[in-house]
């Protein structure tokens, strides 16, 4: 609501869903919300908590490699849409990182990552020095983690294979290999029995909300497509979907047709990203806001409190 304000000011309207089938808000505070203290929560990924001190071992530096550049990739991804030229694939995959890792972070989505990760909380590292961190996880000091899984929700048993995924997620188990979550996304966008296509909606005078669970699934669970939605800035959203090219083409073309347009599909040099860009559409936009409203955990955000596109 104030982005010209130094970052530890700005704000943010918070509003409650009170409906969610009707899609009605409650706004929380006429004044709004600092954005720091509202989108945090003290400790959340500290696993091992130094008595009286202010030490504590945790994963923020492992979130700062995906996050310190979001507003780099985000400020560069819509200046070369606006100027219809540039290619913005590395902007899309960087981003695509960020918001997922949003995603897997956040403390209402933990049920969703120990089932989209069943098997993670139950790996070990080999490497020594690995383990002997990765045993903190469960055996160090957490005087807040019965506050917080009460907060959530959640069991302790939940919170401690989540921190477990989380470590197997982000930390490199090994000297030249990528971190497993880098695998994933660079597995997605390098498959090639699938096809990314990637949509960007931006608004010159209306505002897009914020999902409290750092994402939106517009589409639901299909073997066959994955479907993810960020919102990229106030003003601005992306969606993602990744889907097998006839699942794409069914209906559109006769079955010989897409037969030949796909002969040579596998065979492509290089694995494309398919950016396409759109500029008030009002219809896409009430549409993403009602799917953040449907898949938020309690609370949605904005930086306007009135003429919300529903």
């Amino acid at each position: 609501m104030n982005p010209q304000a130094d970052a530890r000011n700005q704000c943010i309207y918070s509003f409650l869903v009170t409906d969610r089938e009707n899609y009605t808000l409650q706004l929380e505070s006429e004044k709004g919300m600092p954005i720091g203290k509202n989108l945090s929560l003290f400790d959340l990924f500290s696993f091992d908590v130094v008595d009286n001190s202010s030490l504590r071992a945790n994963f923020e530096d492992a979130f700062q490699k995906y996050e310190a550049s979001i507003e780099i990739h985000t400020k560069s991804l819509l200046t070369k849409l606006n100027a219809r030229g540039g290619d913005a694939k590395a902007q899309v995959i960087n981003l695509f990182a960020a918001k997922l890792l949003n995603l897997v972070r956040n403390p209402f989505s933990i049920q969703k990552v120990l089932n989209t990760f069943p098997c993670l909380a139950s790996m070990e590292p080999t490497d020594p020095g690995l383990l002997e961190s990765y045993h903190r996880i469960v055996l160090g000091k957490k005087p807040h983690q019965a506050y917080l899984c009460s907060l959530l929700g959640i069991s302790d048993r939940q919170y401690i294979e989540w921190l477990q995924v989380l470590f197997m997620l982000l930390v490199p188990l090994g000297d030249g290999h990528l971190p497993f979550f880098e695998q994933i996304i660079k597995g997605i966008f390098e498959n090639r029995k699938f096809s990314a296509s990637v949509f960007v909606y931006e608004y010159d005078k209306h505002h897009c909300l914020l999902c409290d669970r750092g994402c939106n699934q517009p589409l639901p669970d299909d073997d066959k497509r994955l479907s993810l939605s960020f919102n990229l800035c106030s003003t601005a959203f992306i969606y993602y979907i990744f889907a097998e090219p006839r699942e794409i083409l069914k209906g559109r073309f006769p079955a010989e047709v897409i037969e030949k347009m796909l002969a040579n599909y596998d065979r492509r040099p290089t694995v494309e990203v398919n950016v396409s860009y759109y500029r008030n559409d009002m219809e896409m936009l009430a549409k993403y806001n009602r799917h953040v409203i449907e898949y938020s955990y309690a609370r949605v955000y904005c930086a306007v409190k009135d003429g919300l596109v529903l």
